[in-house]
């Protein structure tokens, strides 16, 4: 059974400018995060001869503060520290170079292998986000092209943190056709998960489609 986390699907009034949209905001926001990252660097580098502890905790607060993430900036600079006391880098030019190479590894992440459900498994897609980013409403849209489709959807109303997210997704279900299992306000969402699944291969059904809490990474 292959549980897809994360995605968001859109509906036939969606049009490729949307997408382009999307992609371009994720550009540009990427852009600016690696200008201030090499600009910082290359003007704190620019005419230095040597590495000494100064240069060290200057590198240190760039990476810290240019959102790459506390476990990602401080394995770098381990890594740096580390060359650096093997005499492996020994001038300030080799040291952006390392830099570079470390951060195009940790990029460099292959990815899962894909599979498909088994015969008599369902397809589960689990969506995530923060409040008020669609989830719900994409989960409608999903279930509405599946049921197009000719596939047996079930809704899993597994947001039980928001007032009303049980009884909106019901609605949502009623208008496209696919059934909705649910448990009361304040359920545990895992447990309303796990029983829903098992409902999903008992009865044969071909989609799943989990709504989650925005509150409740899960």
């Amino acid at each position: 059974m292959r549980c897809w986390a994360g995605i968001k699907m859109f509906g036939k009034e969606d049009n490729k400018e949307n997408e382009k949209g999307l992609f371009d905001r994720l550009r540009s926001g990427l852009s600016k995060t690696r200008a201030g990252l090499t600009e910082r660097l290359d003007r704190l580098i620019l005419g230095k001869r040597e590495i000494d502890d100064t240069l060290l905790e200057e590198i240190e607060e760039i990476l810290f503060s240019s959102d790459l993430g506390v476990t990602t900036s401080q394995e770098l600079i381990d890594l740096v520290r580390t060359g650096v006391a093997r005499k492996e880098l020994d001038n300030p030019e080799s040291l952006k170079d390392a830099l570079k190479q470390n951060i195009t590894r940790f990029l460099d992440v292959p990815e899962p292998p894909y599979s498909v459900p088994g015969p008599e498994e369902p397809m589960v897609i689990m969506v995530i986000g923060v409040n008020g980013v669609g989830k719900t409403t994409t989960i409608a849209k999903a279930a509405n092209l599946y049921r197009e489709q000719g596939k047996k959807v079930m809704l899993v109303a597994a947001d039980t943190f928001r007032a009303a997210a049980v009884e909106q997704l019901v609605i949502w279900g009623e208008r496209a056709g696919a059934e909705v299992v649910r448990q009361g306000h304040g359920a545990d969402p895992s447990a309303v998960v796990f029983d829903a699944v098992n409902a999903a291969v008992a009865r044969g059904v071909d989609i799943v489609l989990i709504d989650t809490a925005g509150r409740l990474h899960t």
